[in-house]
């Protein structure tokens, strides 16, 4: 008999479930298209860009408006349920409140799993193919990644520091290059080329056009010329310079190798580990959003479906809002990373939870 309620329960989630995301992701998406029509008629591209543009864009959509539609799907279940007169035959059949939500949590933690796989694997690779269909075919930025820096320094191991007049990320290559080893905490060896490149092969960095100077001492530095010169330097350009964080277009895993690169060159990372952490508990935000949207309900105890979608897309938006805010404080340290990603969704949880218990529903 329990299961039968349960599965009742449950089924009545998963269709408005499926119509809201649906259309919160449409909504997204000619917003999306309407700010950038622009560049798409001015571009001249043609049926097809635009399409994959929309295509590779979804995956995206659907992991940002999973939370909203869960909160709809919610408020249009339980609320149908209180309009039949169902809530109350559960009631008078001996079904505590909070045991009638249980079905809809366990569907709402269901969305957030399949939520962070899709945000894990397909969206970030898909998106970062959106940006690049936007950015270099049709504003024709080819550096949109910022993977080319001027005059940068940087270490590339134990006491070697490079300096560079251009780093090049697209050709892995630097002009103007100056290598300084160091032993001991004082100067040992300096290669000053016209140009480098790495050579994937070898699995090192070769210096063209150049001088190598060693110092030994107090004797007269040994000044060599050369055309080409195998340097030591095995660390790849990858984890040199930097390109520039798309935070959409990057994985879990992916801002854990980034937060090691940025480790080993001694850089600033708290937009990074910030980012982690909104990432590991995006999934959360579906259990809140239900817990949400039963507290409205049962302190509301209305059901029109016209005023159910409204409250789901403004106070969707207004949790998405909250995240986006606590994100900048982590990426300002206002907050610390696991702060910045867990305080939304346990904030609305606490508040939804001393909803259902005015509602006498725990």
């Amino acid at each position: 008999m329990n299961r039968i309620f349960y599965r009742y329960i449950a089924r009545s989630f998963w269709a408005p479930f499926g119509f809201g995301l649906g259309v919160f992701c449409l909504l997204l998406l000619f917003g999306s298209l309407f700010d950038n029509l622009n560049f798409f008629m001015k571009s001249g591209a043609g049926a097809g860009v635009f399409f994959r543009y929309v295509f590779y864009q979804t995956p995206y959509f659907i992991v940002k408006m999973t939370p909203i539609a869960t909160l709809m799907a919610v408020l249009f279940s339980l609320g149908g349920m209180m309009a039949k007169g169902e809530w109350k035959a559960g009631l008078a059949g001996g079904w505590k409140p909070f045991d009638m939500l249980k079905p809809l949590l366990a569907c709402a933690a269901l969305a957030g799993a399949g939520q962070f796989v899709l945000q894990e694997t397909a969206a970030p690779d898909f998106f970062l193919r959106s940006e690049y269909l936007f950015e270099e075919k049709l504003r024709g930025r080819e550096d949109w990644q910022r993977v080319i820096k001027e005059d940068v320094t940087f270490s590339a191991g134990d006491e070697v520091f490079v300096s560079a007049h251009v780093f090049d990320g697209r050709r892995k290559a630097m002009e103007r290059v100056v290598v300084n080893v160091y032993k001991g905490g004082r100067l040992f060896q300096e290669v000053n080329a016209s140009f480098a490149y790495w050579q994937p092969a070898a699995k090192n960095w070769f210096f063209n056009d150049g001088v190598m100077i060693k110092y030994d001492g107090d004797r007269k530095p040994e000044i060599r010329h050369f055309a080409d010169y195998r340097s030591s330097i095995s660390v790849p350009p990858e984890n040199l310079v930097l390109e520039k964080l798309v935070p959409e277009g990057v994985s879990s895993l992916d801002v854990l190798k980034r937060l090691r690169r940025l480790k080993a060159i001694g850089a600033p990372s708290s937009a990074e580990r910030t980012l982690l952490w909104v990432k590991l508990s995006a999934p959360l935000a579906n259990p809140a959003m239900a817990l949400i949207g039963a507290a409205m309900v049962l302190m509301m105890r209305r059901n029109n479906k016209f005023f159910s979608f409204g409250l789901a897309l403004g106070f969707g938006f207004f949790f998405w809002a909250v995240i986006i805010m606590a994100q900048e404080a982590g990426n300002a340290e206002m907050l610390y990373p696991a702060a910045a990603g867990l305080a939304p969704a346990l904030g609305f949880s606490l508040v939804s939870l001393w909803g259902l218990r005015r509602a006498r529903a725990i």
